[in-house]
């Protein structure tokens, strides 16, 4: 019975569900409307979505600051790409 001592595996406690990054995700949809800029905003909200996420708060405020997040993210998509169309639209 002599056995040799595994060392511990690490934990990942930072680890989410699935579908935690499915819900995470969704400001990602910009990329397919918005190119490059909807890329980074989308890529962004992801990010703050997923630390979100790892926070302690409460589920339903994990949902609602995600979404609050990727409206964000959608809002400023918008005026950049207001901004932009302005400066460089033939008037």
């Amino acid at each position: 019975m002599n056995e040799e001592a595994k060392p511990p595996q690490p934990e990942n406690k930072n680890k989410l569900p699935t579908s935690a990054y499915i819900l995470c995700g969704w400001p990602l949809v910009l990329v397919f409307v918005g190119g490059a800029l909807g890329g980074g905003l989308g890529g962004a909200a992801f990010a703050i979505n997923l630390e979100i996420y790892k926070s302690k708060l409460p589920l339903a405020v994990k949902v609602i600051l995600n979404i609050l997040t990727g409206l964000a993210a959608v809002i400023l998509w918008l005026v950049i790409g207001s901004w932009i169309h302005a400066k460089f639209s033939s008037q």
